[in-house]
């Protein structure tokens, strides 16, 4: 497990503190003394294995709350494992919790998981032995520097059983208990004194058995008398029993002949009960229909005969969805009427020439194409656009060049006549032009004045422009009008034969209900539902009453059939009517009720029946029976008292000789003294075999352990020690080699190497268990009496332990931070206090 971050909310001093740890190899905190390491040390531990509050503190991990009043208490760490899974363990603890240690969440990956699928990567370790075996700081080196030389071998030597140094501890306490509850020489301790008790004890005993003989034959007699007397009260109580019975038997005896006179008056009566309790229903039954029949009877009076209708409102209902059907076609052919004039309308404004040819006929239609097809297709105004200008331009340009000739000829000659000839000829050709041109504007002219008449002939007969007309789009357009204009006629025409169908339904209703009504769907529909429904009351009235008859007719045949059942139970009890009936039904109550009695009194006298059954044939007989009781009774009486009389005196010599001895009590304190003995030998062995224990489980534990660690712990002393002890030998006694190779016992070794080689086999110890167990090693200030010369060993045996184990050094010397050449996160004062 690589730690990646440390994030304090509240924790001692700090508060919402973060530390990204750059790597996961070697990472060192500096800061002053007080900064604030060793609680960081502390949160680090106490985020894994809870808190140390005042119920549950500790020497070094005292109570960190907060020091200003803020909550909640804790943080979080965040790990990576070998699979690049992460990890964030954060326990956060506010006041009113239950739990002391805090609430742990584990997170991997973000999601929240058992605590234990984190705690089983680290072999589920504890508090207790991750301080032990993963931190190292000034508190552990006092304790070893407190030790005397006997101590400190057995710490080394028992360094990596879990818990060693409290197993020690609680080793000698129990040896000094044991010490103290018993000595082979002493006469103080707790058991030798029970042991010198127990023997005066017991020859005090010895002298008061005889007279315990004595007293046990008293007691033999005393039992033999008090079961004699058993005896006897025995016998007297049995005879008393036949004695109380003999006297019930004479009270009993009384009833007993009541039940005689009972059985006398008992009388043989046949009679069924269930067969009157059934005749009494159909009597209950009977009466409830008898009033059904009066109730129906008076019911079917209230409705009279009823005639359910004529044929001309049925035919009016059955109208009802063809008139549905009228109102239906109706609507649609009120919206084709305006869709009809939507659609003229919208051809009229598209085409306003429209409305001028509406009412031509197809003659006129006829005419109106030819006139249009012989109208001129071309003006004579636009031929003349392409020719009026030739006979000016040829004259100009005559001009032009016989001026330029008549110039030329004085200068240049030859070229200027040329040029004169050139223009007199074009000259003379644009005269001759200009007068075909003036022809031509004259025809032109009439042509023109011919096709405007003709024009305007067209443009008043018609009153359109042929100029603007488009006749083809035009006749469409009217054709397209005119299928409308046949659409609406035929639409109309449906219209006015719906309005007839409706007019002569509406004229039958009126005659039905005898009043007038619109003349329109809705009035028609509404008085056709009231026809509709004056029918339907008809019917259901009718329905009713043909119920009510119904109901009537099978009411009073289930009224003769619960008569005819009725009289064959009367036939069956030989009775007439339902009164003789009753009568015979008190008889057997009577019975019954004698019949209880009698069963009654035979329940009370059931044990002794037979008994009283002789004694009422034999009265003599009680008289002789009780007097040889009494005379039986008196014997065993003038018995007991004897018996009871010679009891008395055993137990008054019991007494007496039980007041002059002090057997029982010298016996009792004997078998106190004896308890006592026993409890204080049980602790006394307990303690014992504790201690012994306890040494040979930790013997166990480094004898498995010790050996493994002795190879790395033996290159650490080396690098420890600048190579002045280069070996370290484990037999009865752990010696280690010089380099010159003496051997020397631990216990002739200076304080700071005994330091040096408890600090090399810890941190063996971690590099042995690091495949099972691997967290990060806190070092905190323990190199503070290191020279520089052992500063730059540290620098090398700490680089090596990092390959293996994350190392956070916790410290306040700025050589050995320049020697591990490691970017330090720093402790800032002023920034960290909450």
């Amino acid at each position: 497990m690589k730690l990646k971050k440390i994030k304090i909310v509240n924790f001692g001093q700090f508060s919402n503190l973060t530390f990204d740890l750059p790597s996961s190899r070697l990472n060192v905190f500096f800061g002053a003394n007080e900064a604030g390491k060793s609680t960081v040390v502390a949160f680090v531990k106490q985020i894994m294995f809870g808190f140390y509050l005042r119920s549950n503190s500790s020497p070094f991990f005292e109570d960190y709350r907060p020091l200003a009043h803020v909550s909640p208490m804790g943080g979080s760490l965040f790990f990576e494992d070998t699979t690049g899974s992460n990890y964030e363990l954060e326990r956060l603890w506010a006041k009113g919790d239950k739990t002391k240690l805090g609430i742990l969440t584990v997170k991997k990956d973000g999601q929240t998981v058992p605590q234990n699928l984190f705690f089983d990567q680290i072999k589920n370790i504890d508090g207790a032995f991750y301080a032990d075996s993963f931190i190292f700081n000034q508190e552990m080196l006092n304790q070893v520097n407190s030790l005397n030389q006997a101590d400190l071998l057995e710490r080394i030597y028992y360094l990596g059983a879990s818990d060693s140094n409290r197993l020690l501890d609680v080793r000698d306490d129990f040896a000094k208990d044991a010490g103290r509850l018993f000595k082979k020489t002493g006469k103080k301790p707790e058991l030798n004194q029970l042991l010198k008790e127990l023997k005066d004890k017991r020859a005090n005993l010895a002298d008061v058995e005889l007279q315990f003989k004595k007293y046990e034959e008293f007691s033999s007699d005393l039992q033999n008398k008090g079961a004699q007397l058993k005896q006897k009260h025995a016998e007297l109580v049995k005879l008393q029993k036949k004695q109380n019975k003999l006297a019930t038997l004479q009270q009993e005896l009384q009833s007993y002949k009541q039940l005689e006179v009972l059985e006398n008056k008992k009388k043989p009566i046949n009679f069924d009960s269930k067969n009157y309790q059934q005749a009494q229903m159909l009597i209950g039954q009977i009466q409830n229909l008898q009033k059904n029949i009066s109730s129906l009877e008076q019911k079917i009076k209230h409705f009279s005969e009823i005639s359910v209708g004529d044929a001309d409102a049925k035919r009016v209902v059955q109208k009802k969805s063809e008139l549905l059907q009228w109102q239906s076609e109706y609507k649609a052919c009120m919206q084709r009427a305006e869709q009809i004039e939507d659609e003229e309308k919208q051809l009229l404004a598209i085409t306003p020439d429209l409305q001028k040819v509406i009412n031509l006929n197809p003659t006129q239609i006829n005419d109106l194409r030819a006139e249009y097809q012989n109208l001129p297709k071309e003006t004579a105004s636009s031929k003349k656009a392409n020719n009026n200008n030739l006979g000016k331009i040829l004259l100009l340009t005559g001009g032009l060049l016989s001026v330029l000739g008549l110039i030329l000829l004085f200068s240049s000659g030859a070229q200027g006549l040329i040029a004169l000839i050139v223009g007199i000829i074009i000259f003379c050709a644009g005269f001759y032009k200009q007068k075909a041109e003036q022809k031509q504007r004259e025809l032109f002219t009439k042509q023109i004045n011919s096709d405007k008449e003709r024009l305007l002939n067209f443009k008043k007969k018609y009153g359109l422009d042929p100029d603007n007309l488009d006749l083809t789009n035009l006749l469409n357009q009217l054709n397209q009008y005119r299928s409308k204009e046949t659409a609406k006629n035929s639409n109309d025409k449906q219209m006015k034969e719906i309005n007839s169908n409706m007019l002569g339904l509406a004229r039958v209703i009126e005659n039905l209900l005898n009043k007038s009504i619109n003349h329109n769907f809705t009035d028609l529909l509404n008085a056709i539902n009231e026809i509709e429904s004056e029918l339907d009351e008809k019917r259901q009235r009718a329905e009713q009453r043909e119920n009510l008859k119904s109901n009537l007719i099978e009411t009073k045949q289930n009224l003769k059939e619960l008569e005819l059942k009725l009289n064959t139970l009367l036939a069956q009890a030989n009775v007439k009517t339902m009164d003789e009936y009753n009568d015979s039904y008190q008889m057997y109550l009577n019975q019954a009720k004698l019949d209880t009695q009698i069963d009654a009194l035979k329940s009370s006298l059931e044990d002794h029946l037979d008994e009283l059954q002789d004694l009422s044939k034999n009265p003599t007989t009680v008289k002789d029976r009780e007097k040889q009781l009494d005379e039986k009774i008196s014997s065993v009486e003038e018995t007991v008292d004897d018996l009871q009389k010679r009891v008395a005196e055993v137990q008054v010599q019991m007494n007496d000789l039980s007041d002059s001895t002090a057997m029982f009590e010298a016996k009792q304190d004997l078998a106190n003294t004896e308890t006592q003995f026993e409890n204080v030998s049980k602790d006394y062995l307990a303690d014992l075999f504790t201690s012994k224990w306890v040494g040979r489980a930790l013997d166990l534990a480094s004898n498995e352990r010790f050996p493994k660690m002795l190879k790395s712990a033996k290159e650490y002393l080396q690098l420890l020690t600048s190579g002045r002890y280069t070996d370290i030998q484990i037999d009865k006694k752990i010696t280690v080699t010089r380099f010159d190779g003496k051997e020397r016992a631990v216990k002739y070794l200076s304080r700071g190497t005994a330091e040096q080689l408890y600090f090399a086999l810890k941190l063996a110890f971690v590099g042995q268990v690091r495949k099972q167990i691997n967290l990060p090693i806190l070092i905190d200030d323990s190199f503070v009496n290191f020279d520089d010369k052992r500063v730059g060993l540290i620098d090398q045996l700490l680089k090596k332990i990092s390959k293996y184990n994350q190392v956070l050094i916790f410290t306040a010397q700025s050589s050995l931070v320049d020697k591990l050449q490691v970017k330090p996160l720093t402790f800032t004062k002023g920034n960290q206090n909450v």
